[in-house]
This record gives structure tokens, C-alpha cells and sequence, in this order.
């Protein structure tokens, strides 16, 4: 028996023991195409939120200087602007996340979030809760994803 099938041998042990007979790489390209996927299916469902109007919920009729129209799109951009606001958050604990830090992220949102409620003001405006949620489950399923991530590289460091 020569080196390299008895290197086969050992890595299609491993991969026996985990249920799967397929070579790791394949495994993990799975993995991020099914969290990939995942994420495409939040992200659709936000822009979808974000499109009716769904994603930031009161203002009612406004006036502003004795003007509807005015007064409307005055809560329309007001609206923009705090949407915006709370996407730069998420995004920023996206791009922060680390492997065990989901509960401080999702504490930052909820403040962005609040802080959205009480700026807002007069004009009364929030963030829909169904919104916060899927922004709250992108944070876990990226979360997981860097945690599984992190744990396939721990038996590589482990055997060099």
C-alpha cells in the first residue's frame, strides 16, 4: 500500500465518521451555497418590505406648513433616512461579527433601532418588527456561518 492511498484511506475515514463520503471542500462549498442562499432569500424578502413601503411603520398625516403634501413627503424622507441609518448599522455588525460575538451585534441593532423610534420624534416613525427580524436573522446565519467556518479550520490547525 503506497503513501498516498493510505492518505486516501485516512481522509475518507474521517469523512465516513462524519456521514459524509464526500471530499471536505465539497462539504464546505455546500455549506456557503446554502447559507448563500439563505441570505438571497432574506434579502429579497427585505427589498420586498423595503419597496411597499413595509419596512418603516408610522408617520400617519402629516402637515407641515399647512401643506399634506408637504407634511407626506417630509414622513417619506424622513422614513429614507432612518432606514438608512439602521441598514448602515446592520451592516457594520456584519462586517464586525465575530465568531461568539451574535449577542452584543443584536444588541447594537435593538439600540439602532430604539434610537430610530425616539429621534423620530413627532413624526412618530419605527422600524417595522418584521424588518428587525430578518435583519436579526441574517446576523445569526451569518454568525453560524463564521462559527462553522471557524470550526473547519480548527482540525486543520490541529493536524499541521
Amino acid at each position: 500500500m503506497g503513501l498516498s492511498s493510505l492518505i486516501g484511506e485516512v481522509g475518507m475515514l474521517g469523512r465516513r465518521e462524519r456521514g459524509t463520503a464526500q471530499p471536505d471542500w465539497v462539504v464546505e462549498r455546500v455549506a456557503v451555497a446554502d447559507h448563500q442562499a439563505r441570505l438571497d432569500l432574506l434579502h429579497d424578502e427585505m427589498k420586498a418590505l423595503i419597496k411597499t413601503g413595509a419596512a418603516v411603520e408610522g408617520g400617519g398625516q402629516a402637515t407641515y406648513n399647512g401643506s399634506d403634501a408637504t407634511g407626506r413627503r417630509l414622513v417619506e424622507d424622513w422614513s429614507a433616512l432612518m432606514l438608512r441609518s439602521y441598514n448602515c448599522e446592520a451592516e457594520n455588525c456584519l462586517q464586525m461579527l465575530r465568531a461568539g460575538g451574535l449577542d452584543a451585534a443584536r444588541r447594537r441593532l435593538d439600540r439602532a433601532a430604539s434610537a430610530i423610534e425616539r429621534l423620530s420624534g413627532t413624526v412618530g416613525l419605527r422600524l417595522s418588527p418584521r424588518y428587525q427580524a430578518l435583519r436579526i436573522r441574517e446576523l445569526e446565519l451569518t454568525a453560524d456561518h463564521l462559527r462553522r467556518k471557524a470550526e473547519s479550520r480548527r482540525p486543520r490547525r490541529i493536524a499541521s
